[in-house]
């Protein structure tokens, strides 16, 4: 029996962290701040979870620094201003201003105590941390100062510029103490030796010179063959510098430019001893936007008793490459992806790790971006554990396929029991099918004059043949068991994470000009005898899938159609479009059964669950929603993004999803059916018990424990009676206070406001208000002033309790005038007995007694 869904929870997400530019590593390498828009991100380097965000000023952050002590956090934006934050609680406690161009670099001395700034303005400033002066001012270069570095013993400062000078500065002397030549282009990083007397610093030249900064003299060069945009100098004789220990003062130091790779080297014999993992080929040129911009650690830390701290390069698509100090830098790098940008695709997959007898990982995540590169994330933690690259312009649409292991191959041959592959269409008119274990591209389709939208493998037999549509509004069938075949027989791929260099050429089996306007998305039935394709001229077509012959036409829908999907048991077709609609059609006849009508923008993705009996969709208005398929009611609506859902996945019948959209985020889902009906089981037995024990306690007459009851249920009648009990078994004011104060003084915070608010409903009819003023009463007797003023709300409350006390003052007050006015006119009448002597002695009738 099928068991309806009725809500999803988020189990984890992918939040943007970095954009691109600065970041700076924590002394001990656990934790790095990051440059994210105008904000600065705190990040875990392990889980890559979002430790603190330190808000912006509207501007672009510039530059970023760590103090030695990792409890500072020194951040500077192109709105020149210059701010020193606390790790710890996240809040600014030094303001620097001085420059009058953007700070382009930021170094802090290893005592902490003075700190450093580059800028634009060809200025090198240097400050004092806690008084937030400037202590000394240097104007020497011709150009942008780019970086920036402390001799770690010496009172000496190290620039740099694009004028291609370095200068050494003396903090003592406030003056330069020499100038070094040696560039011929803009002088980009600088490192120093740990004893601090050997420099390298690296170029846009494509050279790194190393220098004696004692003397001055130039000691090695060594050609890099980029442009070098980062360096880090190495601890000498670790993993991170492959084993290599020169004689001082040669040095080891790691480089990273524009091919997004980072390469170690020797400087006292120029060679490259050790190269980085990278996306493509080893010899192919790097994606334009996924250079390395910044180098950090690969030494030792500060509060770790000297322990290696990890090498980390960021690269300028937003990438965290982390290089663990045991396994060296030739070694696949961890990586963390800061920024997907704009997601336009998602599918769950499932990706054996490597080694002998190596098992399934648990499931993974492929997604598409407006970049060429395919990645493959980790859940629930999200770690990119794979790129593939081989597109050559952004990925638009996925799909998956699991093969069964070939007959006669065990896992210990083919170190796999099933093979993941994965389709994909791109902008550059091209389909691709992918290997997503081994990470190699097996087959590449060409055919399409246009961006291809929709790819869409076989069902009944996985991978027999891939369909494809797209903006040249082609509709394509590509014959794909030469893959299947050439997998089975170790074709394929070098397994090395690269991309193969001959994948196979598809055979397109059928085409036909589909559409009359581009085609959005593709899908196959279940038993692969038709394929459905909508489109952006409104209609969606279903076609015998043998030879592409036309079944029937889809109308219906007011605007483009986006997404197209069959049910996986019923003859059904379920459509989204950008008219806001989803709308699921008989795949016998075309007929459309049912509309169902809730997103407040264009329905862009849909996908059947529960055994077709839900469908999930996405939208425009950033709402992934729940729906019931026979009855066309939304069951739950899920909100997560701040821009449209342009992906989504269901894993198996339902148990997971995955979204992503035009904000970059990644959101796993997970069903809460089971815990929300837990939930309300237990809550229903709470409130019986609650609602016993309220019984009882009014039956024992009780009046706190009944009064404590409704208030931990916040149920404002139930404590309305209790309160108005309390009032008519007084004999004295003082006694309803003593039973009032004791209840109301252990409220705190949220509990005291929303008791306030409670009171202040009340003091607006006459029936309740002495309830009210009594409880008000035991709130102001209870507690301090200042403990009410700070509750959030307060003044509000306080601005609404004030007209109706001041209306129930008056009629009070009207009330006891009509009493005397009464007693005056009965006494002019005579009909009041006169109070004799005896009566102020307590021995005769009332005042006020009529006269028999």
């Amino acid at each position: 029996m099928v068991v309806a869904k009725t809500n999803y929870r988020i189990e984890s997400s992918l939040e943007v962290f970095y954009t691109g530019g600065p970041a700076a590593l924590f002394p001990d390498g656990d934790r790095l701040a990051c440059a994210c828009g105008d904000e600065t991100k705190i990040i875990d380097l392990e889980t890559g979870a979002v430790l603190r965000s330190l808000p912006g000023d509207s501007e672009p952050v510039t530059a970023l620094a760590i103090s030695p002590d990792g409890r500072t956090v020194f951040s500077a934006s192109r709105a020149l201003l210059l701010r020193a934050w606390s790790a710890e609680t996240g809040k600014v406690v030094q303001t620097y201003i001085g420059h009058k161009a953007p700070v382009a670099g930021i170094a802090v001395d290893p005592t902490g105590s003075l700190l450093a700034t580059v800028s634009a303005d060809h200025s090198t400033r240097v400050w004092d941390v806690a008084g937030g002066f400037c202590t000394h001012s240097f104007g020497g270069h011709r150009g942008i100062v780019l970086a920036a570095c402390f001799h770690p013993h010496e009172m000496l400062l190290v620039t740099a510029s694009d004028d291609t000078e370095i200068r050494v500065w003396d903090l003592v002397a406030k003056s330069c103490r020499r100038v070094l030549k040696g560039h011929f282009s803009a002088v980009t990083c600088l490192g120093l030796s740990a004893d601090g007397w050997t420099l390298v610093s690296g170029s846009r030249d494509g050279v790194c010179i190393a220098w004696n900064l004692r003397s001055g003299a130039k000691l090695s060069t060594t050609p890099v063959l980029e442009a070098v945009e980062a360096l880090a100098v190495l601890d000498p004789g670790s993993a991170l510098a492959a084993g290599a220990a020169p004689a001082a003062p040669a040095a080891v130091f790691a480089t990273g430019g524009e091919r997004g790779r980072v390469r170690v080297w020797r400087s006292d014999t120029g060679a490259c001893v050790a190269t980085g993992a990278g996306e493509g080929p080893a010899d192919a040129p790097a994606a334009e936007g996924t250079g390395v911009v910044e180098l950090l650690g690969g030494g030792r830390g500060l509060h770790t008793a000297g322990q290696p701290v990890p090498l980390v390069a960021a690269t300028q698509d937003g990438r965290l490459l982390v290089h663990a100090p045991g396994s060296g830098v030739a070694a696949p790098p961890r990586q963390l992806v800061g920024n997907n940008d704009e997601v336009t695709d998602v599918r769950f997959v499932e990706r054996r790790a490597s080694g002998a007898g190596a098992g399934p990982s648990p499931a993974c995540v492929a997604v598409a971006t407006n970049s060429p590169v395919i990645r493959v994330f980790s859940t629930p933690r999200f770690d990119c554990l794979a790129s593939l690259a081989g597109h050559s312009a952004a990925v638009l649409a996925l799909d998956a396929a699991l093969l069964a292991a070939p007959p006669g191959v065990n896992d210990g041959e083919s170190n796999r029991s099933a093979l993941q592959l994965l389709a994909s269409g791109s902008k550059d008119c091209g389909v691709r099918v992918w290997d997503v274990s081994a990470g190699t591209c097996l087959a590449l389709g060409e055919g399409h004059v246009g961006a291809v939208a929709g790819v869409a493998f076989s069902r009944r037999r996985p991978a027999a043949f891939l369909v494809s549509g797209g903006s040249d509004r082609l509709l394509k069938v590509w014959d794909t068991s030469a893959v299947v075949g050439a997998t089975a027989g170790g074709a394929g791929g070098d397994g090395d994470g690269t991309t193969s260099d001959r994948p196979l050429r598809l055979r397109t089996v059928a085409a036909v000009a589909a559409h009359d306007r581009d085609v959005n998305a593709v899908a196959v039935s279940p038993d692969d005898a038709l394929v459905a394709s909508a489109s952006q001229d409104r209609t969606a077509k279903l076609w015998r899938a043998a030879d592409l012959v036309l079944v029937a036409t889809l109308r219906g829908h007011r605007r483009g159609v986006w997404s197209v999907a069959f049910s996986p048991v019923d003859r059904l077709v379920a459509t989204a479009s950008a008219d806001a609609s989803l709308r699921i059609w008989s795949a016998a006849d075309g007929a459309c059964l049912r509309a169902l009508e809730g997103h407040a923008a264009s329905a862009l993705r849909l996908c059947w669950v529960s055994l077709g009996a839900q469908l999930v969709s996405a939208g425009a208005d950033g709402l992934v929603k729940l729906w019931g398929a026979r009855a066309g009611e939304a069951a739950a609506t899920l909100d997560a993004a701040e821009d449209k859902v342009w992906a989504l996945d269901a894993r198996g019948d339902g148990a997971q999803l995955v979204s992503g959209g035009g904000d970059g985020r990644l959101v796993l889902w997970a069903d809460a059916t089971a815990e929300d009906r837990g939930e309300a089981a237990a809550a229903g037995a709470a409130a019986v018990a609650a609602d016993q024990a309220y019984a009882n306690a009014l039956a024992d007459r009780d009046w706190t424990a009944a009064a404590k009851t409704a208030l931990e249920r916040d149920q404002p009648r139930r404590l309305l009676a209790v309160v108005n009990n309390v009032l008519e078994g007084a004999d004295e004011p003082a006694d309803a206070e003593a039973i009032l104060r004791p209840l109301v003084a252990p409220l705190r915070g949220e509990a005291l406001r929303r008791l306030l608010e409670t009171v202040r409903d009340w003091n607006t009819h006459a029936r309740s208000c002495h309830a009210a003023a009594a409880l008000l009463r035991a709130v102001l007797c209870s507690h301090a002033p200042g403990e009410l003023c700070a509750l959030p709300g307060v003044a509000g409350i306080v601005d609404a309790l004030a007209p109706y006390t001041q209306r129930h003052a008056a009629r009070l007050d009207r009330l006891a005038r009509s009493a005397f006015l009464l007693d005056h006119v009965l006494d002019s009448m005579s009909m009041l007995e006169p109070v004799d002597e005896a009566a102020q002695n307590g021995h005769a009738k009332p005042d006020g007694v009529l006269a028999g």
